[in-house]
């Protein structure tokens, strides 16, 4: 359960600076374990690559911003 909890930490890193750049080695040390750990804990977790959630929520943010200010 632990780790669960050092992940969610982890999640709030990558979507507090999802407009700038991610370091893949802060968010390991956030979880506490290694680069090649954390991403591998995270694709079997999230069912997703780390590479490819990160895309996919800069694309959804992205989405966003131009709904949001289009109008």
């Amino acid at each position: 359960m632990e780790w669960i909890e050092r992940l969610n930490q982890s999640l709030d890193y990558i979507e507090a600076n999802l407009y700038g750049k991610i370091s893949y080695e802060e968010a390991a040390k956030i979880a506490c374990c290694s680069v090649f750990h954390y991403q591998r804990m995270f694709s079997y977790i999230a069912e997703i690559p780390l590479s490819e959630y990160i895309r996919r929520r800069k694309m959804t943010a992205a989405a966003f911003d131009l709904q949001t200010y289009s109008l």
